[in-house]
């Protein structure tokens, strides 16, 4: 028999407080309901937030589980207002402001986080320090080792597919490698920690160490765009858009989610009293988590490498962040079920900040079911040393009663002197956005210092040079399988890697700014010129802008068609880089004669290039002119 007040709990079956919740376990006291799940999941309500369902969308509670109520929507304002921000520095084609925005709008914000709920003052300063300076150190370190690796994975052959070992690499290997570091300042920071652990301690360790790595890298991979000045007018708009939605969205919030994910399974301590319950099931939710992470950091990679339509890639993003975000928040709803909680002492009064009202000091809420660790040491120990009174059933006059524990309540102006201060969305607001702007501020003015202005030729002395190379036919002679057409290539050496195929010639340039070359065949099928060198295009590269077409493109001296257009590859582990096609066509005897070139951009001026102006802008095609005309089709006379 049950002691007045108390009710024995069905799963831990111990007398506790009544209630709607277990203080000890968390579990829901009535009969079991609908929907609820199993009794160790108890989906309908999140351990960080009462009133929310488990699997809600709910952002603001998973990403800042610390937070009060009335700070919530403060913050989700804070993350509408980045958005904002992300989309302003797009439609105003400023590069540097996005680039700002997109890498340091969501660390910020964490930090604002950490401040505004007190969990900055339970940790140890060295360990904030140590996380934040491993996070921006492998970062920036990672992109200078891997950068040159993928900028030079971006001259994919024209008409290829999708090279298993490219995949492996870029696609697997470089994601796997970047989320491995991203980690490291969450597993430095759990070997130096001292004292007692808490899962939500981990969360901000493991967060905000993947924050940081993930904002350095981003700010070194795109710093390449503070080169192309303040403004830039040649890339298109929809290209910046999903580099906001990519760069400034998705990343950061995977990041965020992987990271906090993995580090609360780090500081996860199970009671002593359960120590040896359920081994199995403990062992499988952290194998599943390391799965989960594993497979979303993978598909981040196959994804980039894929060669889809950005928006599509972007969509993609999006939903492997929808899905990282789901997987933090039932891992944070777990661990908090299960881990080791603060001493019990139910017979002591406490105010929930989560429903507002006065229950025993327990592990969770015996009204909401909301753990107790879901807010800071700091503010527990407030609530514990000015605990509710005992007051009269009547209250004095003018005085409003506000509680739930009968017998203890708190005056309506205690309750507001107990509950913790109210984020301010105008003090949130202005210490985001001026820092924000201070940082694009400083960045644009850079990009407006670093970035060259447009050559000017002077003839004379900038008239060019005649062409000093040695005769096309000293080269090598390619003929194809069937002997339909046949064309000379470089010479394989230092400069070039050739690799031969039954209709054509592909040249790797090993030198310089690099690129690929492919001399080849293609049955033209009726199509004219035009429209093959467009469906390779468009096939290889799905969102490239025309940048030209060549006026009057020749093939093996036979009338066709060529143009330029431009790429801006897209994707989370790529450095920014615009690639420049140039793709000309010739069709007789219906078979079309290709000759195409990929590399990065480079503009040609009067210091780099023929010495003469020229639009071709791409170092490969000071070499591919010589070949073009070389094609000859069977039949053709000997020249």
């Amino acid at each position: 028999m049950s002691a007045p007040g108390m009710v024995e709990c069905p799963v831990c079956q111990v007398d506790v407080p009544a209630g709607e919740y277990c203080g000890l376990c968390g579990m829901p006291l009535d009969e079991h309901r609908s929907g609820d799940g199993p009794h160790w999941l108890r989906a309908r309500a999140f351990s960080a937030a009462s009133g929310q369902r488990l699997l809600a969308p709910a952002l603001t509670s998973s990403l800042f589980p610390h937070l009060p109520p009335r700070s919530r929507k403060v913050f989700l304002m804070a993350l509408g207002l980045l958005v904002a921000a992300l989309i302003v520095a797009t439609f105003l084609r400023m590069p540097a402001a996005l680039v700002a925005v997109a890498s340091l709008g969501l660390p910020l914000l964490f930090a604002l986080y950490l401040w505004e709920s007190g969990v900055s003052r339970d940790y140890p300063r060295a360990i904030l320090t140590l996380t934040v300076i491993l996070g921006i150190t492998l970062g920036v370190g990672w992109v200078l080792l891997t950068g040159a690796a993928v900028a030079r994975a971006y001259g994919v052959p024209l008409g290829a597919g999708i090279a298993g070992g490219l995949v492996l690499r870029d696609g697997i290997a470089i994601p796997l490698g970047s989320m491995l570091l991203m980690l490291a300042p969450a597993v430095v920071a759990r070997s130096a920690w001292r004292g007692r652990r808490e899962s939500l301690d981990g969360y901000v360790i493991g967060a905000m160490g993947a924050l940081t790595f993930t904002a350095a890298a981003t700010l070194t991979r795109l710093a390449p765009q503070f080169t192309t000045g303040m403004i830039n007018r040649a890339r298109p708009l929809d290209g910046l858009l999903v580099e906001a939605g990519i760069r400034g969205i998705a990343m950061p919030l995977t990041a965020a989610a992987v990271g906090g994910l993995i580090g609360t399974a780090l500081w996860f301590t199970r009671p002593p009293t359960k120590a040896l319950e359920n081994r199995a099931f403990v062992r499988g939710t952290l194998i599943l988590i390391a799965v989960v992470v594993i497979a979303i950091y993978a598909s981040l990679g196959v994804v980039d490498v894929a060669r889809l339509p950005q928006v599509l890639q972007l969509a993609l993003h999006l939903t492997l962040t929808a899905f990282a975000l789901l997987a933090l928040r039932v891992g944070l709803h777990l661990a908090l079920l299960h881990e080791a909680h603060d001493e019990v002492r139910i017979d002591e009064p406490i105010l929930c900040i989560e429903c507002n009202h006065v229950v025993p000091d327990a592990a969770f809420c015996a009204r909401c079911g909301a753990a107790m660790h879901a807010s800071s040491r700091r503010s527990r120990r407030i609530r514990r040393d000015d605990r509710p009174v005992r007051v009269a059933e009547q209250p004095p006059a003018g005085k409003v009663v506000v509680g739930l524990l009968p017998g203890y309540s708190l005056y309506s102006g205690e309750f507001e002197a107990a509950q913790p201060p109210k984020a301010s969305f105008r003090t949130v607001a202005l210490a985001l956005g001026i820092t924000i702007v201070v940082l694009a501020g400083g960045l644009v003015g850079l990009s407006g210092l670093i970035s060259k202005p447009a050559p000017k030729y002077v003839c004379p002395p900038d008239c060019g040079s005649p062409p000093m190379n040695r005769a096309v036919e000293i080269n090598p002679r390619f003929t194809s399988a069937d002997g339909a057409f046949s064309v000379s290539y470089p010479v394989e050496g230092s400069a070039y890697e050739i690799s031969k195929h039954d209709n054509g010639v592909t040249a790797v340039l090993r030198a310089g700014d690099g690129g690929t070359m492919q001399l080849f065949s293609r049955p033209a099928g009726g199509r004219t010129p035009k429209e093959i060198a467009i469906d390779l295009v468009n096939g290889t590269y799905p969102d490239t802008k025309t940048a030209y077409e060549i006026p009057n493109a020749m093939v093996g001296y036979q009338n066709g068609y060529g143009l330029a257009a431009d790429i801006w590859p897209q994707g989370a582990m790529s450095s920014y880089s615009r690639m420049r096609v140039i793709v000309m066509v010739a069709v007789k005897n219906d078979l079309a004669l290709i000759a195409g070139a990929v590399g990065p951009y480079r503009a040609f001026g009067p210091d780099f290039g023929s010495g003469k102006p020229s639009a071709a802008n791409l170092q490969l095609a000071l070499d591919m002119g010589k070949y073009v005309n070389s094609f000859s089709w069977r039949g053709d006379p000997p020249r």
